[in-house]
This record gives C-alpha cells, sequence and structure tokens, in this order.
C-alpha cells in the first residue's frame, strides 16, 4: 500500500479529528470515481483499512473515514453517479438523499408485489363451493377416485 496514496491520506486525515469529514469525504468519492467497479474500490479501501489499523496500533476506523465510505460505496452499489452534469462530486448529504429516495422507491416496489401477491392468494383460498366442488369432480375423475 502507497503510504502517499489519496485513500491514505483520507484515512490518516480521518484520525487528526472529526473537522476532517470533509476532506475524508472529498478524498474518498475521488478515488472511487477512479474505480471502474465498486468491488475494485472495495478492495483498495480494504487493503488502506489494514494498512491504517496496523500503521496506528487501531482495531476499527474512525468515523469520518466509515461515514464517507459507506456512503460512497452505497451510492456505487446502487449504479447513482458520483458526479453530476457539471462534472462535480455530489457532496455526502446529496448522495445520502439519493440513496435514500432509491431505497424508498425500491421498497415501494416490494410493498406493491406482497400487497397484490397476498390479495391472490387471498382470491385464491376463497374460492366459492361450486368451483371447488368442480374441481374436486375434476380431480377426483382424473385420479381413478
Amino acid at each position: 500500500m502507497d503510504r502517499y496514496s489519496t485513500l491514505y491520506a483520507a484515512a490518516t486525515e480521518s484520525l487528526v479529528s472529526e473537522a476532517s469529514a470533509t476532506s475524508t469525504f472529498d478524498k474518498v468519492i475521488t478515488v472511487a470515481y477512479t474505480h471502474s467497479t465498486v468491488d475494485t474500490f472495495i478492495k483498495e479501501v480494504k487493503e488502506t483499512e489494514f494498512e491504517i489499523k496496523k500503521d496506528f496500533n487501531i482495531s476499527s476506523m474512525p468515523g469520518p473515514w466509515r461515514s464517507a465510505k459507506s456512503v460512497v460505496i452505497g451510492a456505487m452499489k446502487l449504479n447513482i453517479p458520483l458526479i453530476d452534469t457539471n462534472g462535480l462530486y455530489f457532496g455526502k448529504t446529496n448522495l445520502q438523499m439519493k440513496i435514500k429516495e432509491l431505497k424508498a422507491s425500491h421498497e415501494e416496489v416490494v410493498m406493491d408485489v406482497e400487497y397484490y401477491s397476498t390479495k391472490i392468494i387471498q382470491a385464491l383460498i376463497k374460492v366459492p363451493d361450486d368451483i371447488k366442488a368442480k374441481v374436486y369432480d375434476s380431480v377426483r375423475f382424473h385420479v381413478g377416485g
């Protein structure tokens, strides 16, 4: 791991103070944008974390780092662009709102599927007696009962 890499710098800044959160996020999103896939970015993040934990003898990464990493990886996994139409990086709050909107719309779709599935199942359970008798007779005839 290159101790002069942008991610390494972001991680060490996040160790110094909570006030470095904006700088940490800016560096993390900059590196994320250069990666072709979320998997390659996650791999580099894990390598950086391993080095930082070893170099500074810590067991967990600081809050600003974890937060920046979470937002950027979350956006990448949901295929949310990291830059706007002007070529500027989205801010952390903006990405968090986009993630929340996308997850909410996904939950609505899931709720619709569950709602209609329940309606169909209830309709199948409440089959009218005359249809039940016809189905029963048909099955009995074909089975040879």
